[in-house]
């Protein structure tokens, strides 16, 4: 991985030179209208889901899970999935803890940034997120549950309670 004088804060479980190839691939992403609709989504939730730890909380993991979820499991368009993710986290009070997986596969943000064309940037991406939702699998049916309160009506608040998928 390229040495990065960037800045990093932290959040997620990474080193400022892999942070560094994920903006790269966010910047690609936002100056490119096609990669934005049919990637940027789920580059955000594979990256995180793939990153946890550090100042990294249970309620990114959880909602990034839950939009790996809506685009493998569901068949969402990735633009489809923020305003469910919004709908998710004013329903959850208590988000519960996913022990992160030991191995997180091969593929990474590196694999994204040297995608030669669009097509190759979207399977790519596609490939990597199948990758990092597969390593959750522990944690799938409780992911699938929260997935449901992106599609309920009303305000009902739902406690996470403990921990998930132990």
């Amino acid at each position: 991985m390229p040495q990065s004088d960037r800045l990093y804060g932290g959040g997620f479980n990474c080193s400022p030179e892999c942070w560094s190839v994920f903006e790269e691939v966010l910047a690609a992403e936002f100056q490119d209208a096609v990669l934005f609709g049919r990637a940027h989504q789920t580059t955000v939730d594979a990256y995180a889901a793939q990153h946890p730890g550090a100042r990294h909380r249970d309620k990114s993991i959880a909602v990034h899970l839950v939009g790996l979820h809506l685009v493998l499991e569901r068949g969402l368009a990735p633009p489809d999935v923020p305003r469910r993710l919004q709908r998710l986290s004013g329903a959850v009070e208590a988000w519960p803890h996913f022990a992160p997986p030991e191995d997180l596969g091969p593929l990474t943000v590196i694999d994204v940034a040297t995608a030669g064309s669009r097509q190759d940037h979207v399977s790519r991406v596609r490939a990597w997120a199948e990758q990092v939702w597969s390593a959750w699998r522990p944690h799938h049916a409780a992911v699938a549950g929260l997935a449901e309160l992106c599609f309920a009506g009303g305000s009902a608040r739902r406690a996470g309670g403990g921990r998930a998928g132990s």
